[in-house]
């Protein structure tokens, strides 16, 4: 667990998803109080995380 934040997000794994390690650093941040104003663009990758799902857990993260 990191900050609060457990390491595996639970998200699912989609044929065209975000960046697995791009999504878990920022989650890291994000989990440390460091994260930018803003979510980056993640870039876009096969067997990725679900995009919906991000989203949205990002989302509730950042409205408290």
């Amino acid at each position: 667990m990191t900050g609060g934040i457990p390491e595996f997000w639970g998200f699912d794994i989609a044929r065209r998803g975000y960046d697995r390690a791009q999504v878990d650093a920022y989650m890291r941040l994000l989990a440390a109080g460091t994260a930018p104003t803003a979510p980056p663009a993640f870039d876009l990758a096969r067997r990725g995380y679900d995009r919906s799902q991000v989203d949205a857990r990002i989302a509730e993260l950042r409205s408290g």
